[in-house]
């Protein structure tokens, strides 16, 4: 088939003879198609990860396809069997004993709530910096120094959701090297890590830090007025997301869009330029059972 002649569109675009029409990642977008859809989208090119795209229409329908495939791949995150488990590394390294133990495991499974470490320091069985020292040998990981200072500026790069959910309390952004170092509390979930990684184009390097610190961190922040991050609780499927995600695109304007899944959520970073929105798709349980429609929750915006 001959190639469509393009040189009178172009003049009444006020464009060369020659006009050249942004590449699409779309695969089934055709230079003509391209042509029709610049003459009605004139905010520039949309990126999707690696892959630019060249409207609206082009940016949602992959954005779609990427969303089924984090949800095909996304399944629960099973508990990591470690060698030792805590209560009896702790047993091993002479902070605790055997009917310490015992009781404790009791207390939870009698209460159905809070980690064995939580009821360790609940019942005097052993100290904060004890389980979290023990917590780091579980994980292999280094203990934060309680004096450890964070960096202000990123403890705003994450949303906020998220740091309450997996108890995350970032500490330093070295720009150069692009490592993130990421404070935990309870334990060490890679997904999360590689969600991160994947988002910010960096590398991550984790470490245990005592729940005292974490806790009272995270109620600060909570108190703080955060720009920019978005809550979805109850989606239904990927075109909705979609469809979400690239009304945001549309309404914030932004130039680049990165997905990613991590435990239970669906996280969509848009930035263009030094502005950056964050959404997060979650589905509790009770919506899951009931169809709940898609609610969103706007976390207040910085003055």
């Amino acid at each position: 088939m001959k190639a469509p002649d393009l040189s009178f569109w172009s003049s009444l675009l006020g464009g060369p003879s020659e006009i050249v029409v942004p590449p699409c990642g779309d695969t089934e977008c055709s230079a003509a198609r391209r042509l029709w859809r610049r003459m009605r989208w004139r905010h520039g090119t949309i990126q999707l990860q690696e892959s630019i795209f060249c409207a609206p229409s082009c940016f949602e329908a992959a954005a779609h396809r990427q969303l089924e495939r984090l949800s095909l791949a996304s399944v629960p995150a099973l508990p990591v069997r470690h060698r030792v488990p805590l209560g009896l590394l702790m047993i091993s390294r002479g902070q605790l004993t055997n009917q310490q133990l015992r009781s404790a495991l009791e207390a939870q499974r009698e209460s159905g709530r809070l980690r064995l470490g939580e009821w360790l320091e609940e019942m005097g069985f052993a100290s904060e910096q004890q389980i979290t020292s023990a917590l780091a040998q579980q994980w292999a990981c280094p203990v934060l120094a309680s004096k450890t200072s964070c960096d202000p500026t990123c403890l705003r790069l994450l949303p906020y959701r998220l740091l309450e959910r997996f108890r995350i309390l970032p500490v330093q952004f070295i720009p150069s090297t692009r490592v993130f170092h990421l404070a935990l509390s309870d334990g060490v979930d890679y997904s999360v890590l590689y969600a991160i990684e994947q988002m910010l184009d960096c590398r991550t390097q984790a470490c245990l830090a005592a729940r005292s610190l974490v806790n009272e961190t995270l109620q600060t922040l909570e108190h703080e007025h955060r720009r920019g991050e978005f809550l979805f609780e109850g989606w239904r499927d990927a075109a909705e997301m979609a469809r979400i995600t690239c009304g945001y695109v549309l309404k914030l304007g932004a130039k680049m869009v990165r997905l990613a899944a991590c435990s239970g959520f669906f996280w969509a970073r848009l930035s263009s330029g030094p502005d950056v929105a964050n959404l997060l798709f979650h589905r509790p349980a009770a919506a899951a059972d009931h169809g709940l429609e898609p609610a969103a929750i706007s976390l207040p915006s910085t003055g």
